[in-house]
Parts: C-alpha cells; structure tokens; sequence
C-alpha cells in the first residue's frame, strides 16, 4: 500500500513538473513571437560633445525635445563624449546639451526620420551655464554612423506626387537599383496586386515591408502586402536597399519601413 503512494506522489510530481516545462515554453513563444514580428523603425540622434580643443566632455546632458508634442528625451555622454538617443518618433527636436562650466549648446530644427541616425555633434565654449549657444541643425545630412543604403521619402510627396490608384509603392521605383519585375501591379491593392520588383538584383519575394515596425508582408506569397495604408495616414517611408543591421531579419532585398501619423499639442 505505501509502495503504491509513494508511486503515486511521485507521477504527480513528475507531472506537476512537465506542466511547469510547458508553460514556460509557451510563454516563451508566446512573448518570442511578438519581439521577432517588432523591427525597428524609429528614428535616432547620436552624436559626440567636446571643448575647443576637441577634448571629449565626459558625464554631459543632452535632451531632445519634440518641437510638436514637447516630449523629452534624455541621455548622458560616455566617457568617449559620444551619446545616443534611439527609438525616437519622427518629427523636429530641439537638442539641447550643457555640462558645469562650459554655456548651454542648443540645437534647433533637427530632423528625425524613420529607420535613420541623426548626427548632432555639439562643441561647448568655456562659460556660464546660464550663456547659450544657439545653431540651426542641417537639413540634409550625409550618413556617416551606419552603412545602410537607402532614401526617405516624405508624407507630402506621398500625397502630393501623381500615383495610380493612390498606391505609395510607385514611388519605390523612383530609388536606384529598382526594377519593376513580370506582373508587377502598382495600381492595385491586396491580393489583386502585385508589389513585383527587384531590388539591385534580389527576388523580388526577398523584400520586406514594415508599418510602424510590424511586418506587413503575405505570408503565402511573399510578394505582396496585406494592409495598404493611406496616402493620408502616411507620415513618411525609408527604403533601405542594402547592408542594413541585423535589427531588419526576415529580407534578402529592400527594407521598405513605413510610419504612421501621430498627434501633436495643436488642433488641425
């Protein structure tokens, strides 16, 4: 009799056991699935901080302000002087940087947009903190922190520039290395298209397309996308055609990371 308790308690541990094995594994691919479907897509200001002479300043502040919503975004330089500020919303920042002895640097108009690094170097002048150096930010920029390949195409050229069916992906053909491929459809949308094309020599089902950093792809075919957002509803898209990070899996070809609208403090 106690032979058979003990087996019994000892199935029941066993079980108890697998029961806690699989439960963690299907939280496990439960939470795994939902971090591979998430791509980056925001956007980034990096940069360095350092005297006159060029010396690095170690240990300054640096805030970015949304211009739009007044949000702000903070971070602190390494011991290099460099900084980083990721998973920004695109829009315009105010970029301000100060540190004990040297004037406050502020930096206005910087432009942040999707999947990009935006470079803002700052030199403080010895002074109070109370003295401000203001600059206005470069519009166009020349990328020198990654080696990604690709192009920003705007939300006013999105609804601006003549498209078939008001379908944005016409504009894809517009980049270097792009090349329409048989059956490409450009003017419908869904399954009656067919974003066909051909990235510097890559299948044309090899591309990848994102909406706000989720995968929007056909899964059957590839080829294809399942939500065409409006014309109206885009803020803006990045192309990236080659030697992106690995943050972007699932592609062999092109990038295409669409961004949504978001709100702002003013009524429009």
């Amino acid at each position: 009799m106690r032979t058979q308790k003990a087996k019994s308690g000892r199935s029941s541990t066993r079980a108890q056991s697998w029961l806690r094995v699989l439960l963690a594994m299907l939280f496990m691919l439960a939470t795994g699935s939902v971090v591979s479907h998430a791509q980056a897509y925001y956007g980034s200001i990096v940069g360095t901080v350092s005297d006159p002479t060029g010396a690095a300043i170690v240990g300054a502040n640096v805030t970015a302000t949304s211009a739009a919503t007044s949000v702000s975004f903070t971070t602190t330089t390494s011991h290099t002087g460099a900084y980083s500020i990721a998973q920004m919303p695109l829009g315009i920042y105010i970029v301000q940087v100060s540190s004990k002895g040297f004037k406050e640097f502020t930096a206005t108009g910087v432009e942040v947009h999707v999947s990009t690094n935006t470079e803002v170097n700052a030199v403080l002048m010895p002074g109070a903190v109370t003295e401000n150096v203001t600059v206005q930010a470069d519009a166009v920029q020349v990328e020198t922190t990654s080696a990604s390949v690709g192009e920003v195409v705007s939300g006013t050229q999105v609804r601006e520039l003549p498209l078939s069916g008001e379908n944005f992906v016409g504009l894809t053909q517009l980049s270097p290395g792009v090349s329409a491929a048989q059956g490409a459809n450009f003017v419908g949308k869904g399954l009656d298209g067919g974003v066909n094309f051909s990235v510097d020599g890559n299948p044309y089902n090899m591309n990848l397309f994102l909406v706000d950093g989720v995968n929007n792809n056909d899964v059957g075919s590839g080829r294809t996308i399942l939500v065409y957002p409006s014309v109206d509803t885009i803020a803006e898209f990045k192309m990236i055609r080659n030697s992106y990070g690995p943050e972007y899996g699932q592609a062999a070809g092109a990038i295409i990371s669409i961004t949504t609208k978001t709100g702002t403090n003013k009524f429009h």
